[in-house]
């Protein structure tokens, strides 16, 4: 077993600029938005851009690099694998097999250190909670959207925009045209395949898998369960506007 190293150390070693890069934080940052904080290595690499049959490759590398960063500064042990080769993502992530997949979940310390330095790299928005549809509200509540890991995750997400931009998908609605620059770069985002169908192989790819869309285009899409297609949503859209010039 690696040295675990304290949250205390970890808050340090994040805003030490000269052990943590860009990659090395946005390795944390994409599992931090997964469930339990766990996910395929190549399905981290794909949220970071990487391509090819193994995209966790360079992942791998990377966190070989980091891990004899850190050692350098701090006394660490790391787990032997065989003669003279060590299993560095031991010191970062608890690790499994799953099939032909491998798991990595961020270790405990190290999801505490990013939440205490606010580098989880997060985009809350509060129109994206979880509420149940026929939840009766109290006065002042407001109905939201339910997301998933890939909407929240800010690389899928930057990826999904910088492709398809910030108009919306379904209805064209353009923030920056409509506010001016406070709407600059405002969108949300929208999984195409429902949470439900996600089988354990599932690989997301944030330009094939996301789209653009509006708040309340995206809280009309999530209506019912599973949640309408985005082509449904714009018939819906045209139906009702083809009602309101024959009134």
């Amino acid at each position: 077993m690696a040295t675990e190293l304290t949250k205390t150390q970890w808050s340090e070693i994040l805003v030490h600029q000269e052990l943590t890069n860009e990659t090395d934080l946005s390795i944390f940052q994409a599992l931090y938005s997964f469930e339990e904080h766990k996910a395929y290595a190549s399905q981290v690499a794909l949220l970071l851009g990487y391509k090819g049959r193994s995209p966790h490759a360079p992942l791998n590398s990377e966190v070989g690099r980091y891990a004899k960063r850190i050692a350098k500064f701090y006394d660490i042990q790391f787990t032997e694998r065989n003669a003279r080769k060590y299993k560095y993502w031991d010191l970062f992530f608890k690790g499994w097999e799953e099939g032909k997949y491998f798991v990595w979940q961020l270790r405990p310390e190290i999801v505490e250190a990013l939440e205490n330095c606010g580098l989880t790299g997060e985009q809350p928005y509060a129109e994206e909670l979880i509420v149940e549809k026929d939840l009766v509200l109290t006065e002042g509540a407001r109905r939201t959207v339910i997301v998933n890991a890939y909407e929240r995750n800010p690389k899928a997400r930057s990826a999904c925009i910088s492709h398809w931009g910030c108009q919306c998908a379904v209805c064209n609605f353009d923030f920056l045209k409509t506010y001016g620059d406070i709407g600059s770069g405002f969108i949300h985002v929208h999984h195409l395949v429902p949470v439900s169908e996600i089988g354990t192989s599932y690989q997301v790819n944030p330009i094939k898998d996301l789209r653009p869309v509006c708040p309340n285009c995206h809280a009309m899409l999530h209506t019912s369960n599973p949640p309408l297609n985005m082509e449904e949503l714009r018939e819906l859209i045209s139906a009702k506007k083809s009602e309101q010039i024959m009134e």
